[in-house]
């Protein structure tokens, strides 16, 4: 519409104007506001595309840091039964020993 309205001459050899009905320049306003109107939704599903992704990717590592921390969990409870069983250990060579201990002292007393 706009070529067309501009390609229009006034008179012989003067300049171009540009001459626009009414109707055109609601013609070429509705075409302005249909593809203003396409490119808002555009950007409106690309925005919300990018906030599901945003989101997913979010309880991705939100899911890997739960792993994580599980992971953690589990390790520290079975250094604590290492723990409990080396104190068990310990106390079974501490006891043997002052056994040992003891049985020598009796045997030298005699």
């Amino acid at each position: 519409l706009y070529k067309f309205a501009s390609s229009r001459k006034v008179g012989g050899d003067q300049p171009k104007e540009m001459i626009m009905k009414k109707t055109d320049r609601r013609a070429i306003v509705h075409e302005i506001e249909m593809h203003e109107d396409a490119m808002i939704e555009g950007m409106q599903k690309n925005f919300a595309l990018e906030l599901k992704e945003g989101r997913r990717r979010e309880e991705q590592i939100i899911n890997e840091m739960r792993m994580q921390e599980e992971q953690g969990r589990r390790r520290e409870e079975e250094m604590m039964g290492e723990m409990k069983m080396l104190h068990i250990e310990l106390l079974v060579v501490t006891l043997a020993c002052i056994g040992i201990s003891l049985a020598a002292l009796m045997h030298l007393k005699k």
